[in-house]
């Protein structure tokens, strides 16, 4: 992961865990930027960035409902 971290950084935790800190300029932009690492994530806070990441989610769920495959 910490060859794709871009400005951020990366913290072994070990056991296969790490923890991520990066920045962004908006709470979804911030989780789009985590998500992109398709990995299983555990958000320790702030409670804005798991409002992030459900919102992606419904508006990811309503791309997928309403889409007509090629």
């Amino acid at each position: 992961m910490a060859l794709y971290r871009r400005d951020g950084t990366v913290e072994d935790l070990g056991s296969d865990r790490c923890r991520l800190t990066l920045g962004s300029w908006s709470w979804p932009s911030l989780a789009a930027a985590i998500a992109r690492f398709d990995t299983e994530i555990d958000v320790v806070g702030p409670a804005e960035l798991v409002d992030a990441f459900g919102h992606l989610a419904r508006r990811f769920a309503r791309t997928a409902a309403s889409a007509t495959p090629a």
